[in-house]
């Protein structure tokens, strides 16, 4: 077992998991459905001032951007809902060994232990250890 990794989680600590995950779920949740949300949308209907645009385009920029931020996180907390109903929850996906409490408790919803998320950093569209060679 790495240095800093947890046995594994008790039952207690995986509903207080659980909660955590749900009540940022929420929040997110409440974030993409809040009124600023539809206000945002609606004003591609409006008319536009031609001096006012590029403003309003950085802010739509802006908004968009962080709603798919959001979006991105609530699917990793959907997926670490999963992965905790699966038995799977605390484990690292890339080396099968369990993850630091430490770390859950940063990042609930992490799909990776520090060390494998430092070596995957280097390359994300390569989610393995094994980095593929090619000889020409």
């Amino acid at each position: 077992m790495a240095k800093g990794t947890t046995k594994s989680l008790n039952k207690a600590q995986i509903r207080r998991f659980r909660g955590m995950l749900e009540a940022k779920a929420e929040e997110i949740r409440q974030n993409l459905q809040s009124a600023k949300a539809a206000k945002a949308l609606a004003r591609g209907e409006e008319p536009v001032d031609i001096e006012e645009l590029p403003g309003q385009s950085h802010e739509e920029w802006i908004f968009l951007n962080r709603n798919n931020i959001d979006a991105m996180l609530f699917r990793e907390i959907q997926e670490a809902l999963s992965r905790m109903d699966e038995g799977a929850f605390g484990m690292c996906q890339e080396c099968d060994e369990n993850m630091s409490l430490k770390r859950l408790q940063a990042l609930p919803w992490a799909r990776y232990c520090i060390s494998c998320q430092e070596e995957l950093a280097g390359d994300p569209e390569e989610p393995t250890r094994q980095k593929r060679s090619y000889s020409y």
